[in-house]
């Protein structure tokens, strides 16, 4: 404790911790009090209501669309007429297929009105993994933005069994909306622990599972970010860039603004080239980010529209520590908050304190609900004491953080899972720490420092074991792309014949030609065993609709230079050396030694 006080980092995480507590109490608290009471109905009454009090006042924008509050209710009510009418009823779980717009919350909304789930289709899915989340979700009625359609259409088997497909932004649906009645739609009776969305996992490692959301998780994800963490105040306006189809855009944002009343602008897709411009269009000084939206922006040239800004905090997940003082420094951003959470999980981290590198610090230790514990990435299981319980990590160590599931749940909080029932059992752990009790797993390796802050350090899957040292692919792409000389890197595992373990392998995006100098500086830091043994050189790295950039396709591409069309480099005691067909024989005869 006396080190910990002596610590300015921690002095300051505890004073921010303090501020938010009269807010939490103001804001938050009677929010989680109605949820217990399950008094908590929608987010559709959150808009209802604030159309009533403000109804002129601006909700959301995008290019030369604005709905006002009282707009915002009239769109969602037209959209249920049109659901209505065509059959739909409370219960049914009807697809949304589109890009960001203020339509697109309103199409939300109108599911909402009528009792229904919104299934929020990722935008980037086409074939085989798009028909997968739509017949997952269940849903007979698709809504599709007309950008879109196409892709829909070629899903022969859904658009089969769909009973209807509402095509929208100049298509059929637009006429029905724009003829539906002016009368309001009586919104159905929903409970707060109702599912109101599937959002989806991001697929980086297989098919994507619906996470089911409840109503009352909605709500307080809203009432917990927008005064805490956004710290919302009069004449804010959060631009959000990031897809609403994700967790983080429609419940961190969207969600935020809606019960805090302050206007959200959007974007149907980031654009590097027009972020600061947007900004400043809309007067912006909230934005919401994923780390490597900010490391794009970073890696662009100056600009004379990125200083002065409007931008006073930015809230995200996933600003690795490379960027995270550049970018803050040049666009001079006051306050950053970095968070840890997960779509199905029943916690959160977040980062008052603005700490670079941290996710966050846990008050009181997180009262008991954060566990970091033990994990052999070798053995990819939990290492556990003579009585079967986990480990708990040391400060410093690496461990899979653990949640833990309270025996009684207040809505909005709890761990609701996915519509697979197995696939919701299987992220729970029981008997964890002691008899009796129940975790959620994250599948997330993180540390915590000795003043109780958490950093991220990797998915597990994604460290890998060779040489018999655990490799953390994170970190190294980290140390990679503190050089000027790479715009993006990203470092995996890839096995080759008769080797132990997997080799490692990083893909780079140069900022320039690829120079093999600078490339073996940049890696001089790390470990031995850790600096990578193949480079692939790429123009662009490929990512999910939410910036994850997906491993897995390089994992299984492998370093065969008869398979890769990218330049291949392999690591040789006189450096690193283009990878040829005969290099390639030499390494898999066992005349190159790795």
């Amino acid at each position: 404790m006396l080190n910990r006080l002596a610590s300015s980092e921690w002095r300051a995480a505890i004073a921010a911790e303090l501020r938010a507590g009269p807010k939490a109490l103001r804001y938050t608290v009677p929010w989680l009090l109605r949820a217990r009471l399950n008094r908590i109905e929608s987010l559709l009454q959150v808009v209802l209501g604030n159309a009533d009090k403000t109804p002129d006042d601006l909700a959301l924008e995008m290019a030369s669309q604005r709905f006002t509050w009282s707009q915002f209710a009239d769109a969602s009510s037209r959209v249920a007429h049109v659901l209505a009418e065509a059959g739909s009823k409370p219960g049914d779980v009807i697809a949304l297929l589109g890009l960001n717009s203020p339509f697109y919350l309103a199409a939300i909304l109108g599911i909402s009105r009528i009792g229904g789930t919104a299934a929020l289709i990722n935008s980037n899915l086409q074939g085989r993994p798009l028909a997968h989340a739509i017949d997952a979700s269940g849903a007979r009625t698709v809504l599709v933005e007309s950008s879109l359609e196409e892709a829909l259409r070629r899903c022969d088997e859904v658009c089969a069994k769909a009973d209807e497909i509402f095509v929208y932004g100049s298509g059929t649906l637009d006429e029905h909306v724009a003829s539906a009645p002016a009368a309001p739609y009586p919104p159905a009776s929903v409970r707060s622990e109702h599912d109101f969305v599937y959002i989806y996992t991001s697929g980086t490692t297989g098919l994507p599972k619906p996470c089911r959301v409840s109503h009352a998780r909605a709500i307080m994800a809203g009432a917990s970010f927008g005064p805490l963490v956004w710290e919302f105040r009069p004449n804010d306006k959060l631009y959000c860039v990031l897809p609403l189809y994700h967790s983080s855009a429609l419940l961190l944002g969207a969600a935020s603004a809606m019960v805090c009343r302050t206007p959200m602008a959007m974007r149907a897709r980031f654009s590097v080239r027009e972020f600061w411009s947007d900004v400043h269009r809309y007067e912006a000084t909230a934005v919401l980010y994923i780390g490597e939206l900010c490391r794009y922006l970073v890696n662009t040239p100056p600009s004379a529209l990125e200083k002065p800004n409007p931008i006073r905090i930015a809230a995200g997940n996933g600003l690795r520590p490379d960027v995270w003082s550049r970018f803050q420094e040049r666009f001079e951003i006051d306050d950053i908050r970095e968070f840890y959470a997960a779509t199905e999980a029943p916690g959160f981290i977040v980062n008052l304190s603005g700490k670079q590198g941290s996710v966050g610090h846990a008050p009181l230790n997180g009262l008991g609900m954060m566990s970091l514990v033990r994990y052999d990435v070798n053995r990819d299981e939990h290492v556990r004491d003579r009585r079967g319980f986990c480990i708990r990590c040391e400060p410093g160590e690496a461990g899979e953080l653990l949640i833990k599931v309270p025996e009684v749940t207040t809505p909005g909080l709890e761990y609701r899972g996915y519509t697979d029932e197995a696939a919701t059992a299987k992220k729970l752990m029981h008997d964890v720490i002691k008899t009796g009790d129940k975790y959620f797993r994250t599948g997330d390796l993180l540390r915590q420092d000795a003043q109780g802050f958490f950093y991220f350090v990797d998915r597990i899957g994604d460290t890998f074991r060779w040489k018999g040292e655990n490799v953390s692919t994170a970190e190294v792409a980290d140390v990679i792309t503190q050089s000027d000389a790479f715009d993006e890197a990203t470092f995996v595992g890839v096995k080759l014949p008769a080797m132990e373990g997997k080799a490692g392998l990083v893909a780079v995006v140069p900022s320039g030609e690829f120079d093999r100098k600078a490339f073996a500086d940049a890696v001089t830091d790390l470990p031995s065993y850790a600096q990578p043994r193949f480079v692939r050189v790429m123009d662009g790295l490929r990512k999910t609709g939410t910036f994850k950039i997906q491993k897995a396709t390089l994992e299984s591409d492998g370093v065969d230079p008869s398979v890769i069309t990218d330049p291949l480099y392999v690591r040789t005691p006189s450096g690193y050396e283009t990878l040829t067909q005969d290099r390639w024989t030499e390494l898999l005869d066992g005349r190159l030694q790795l």
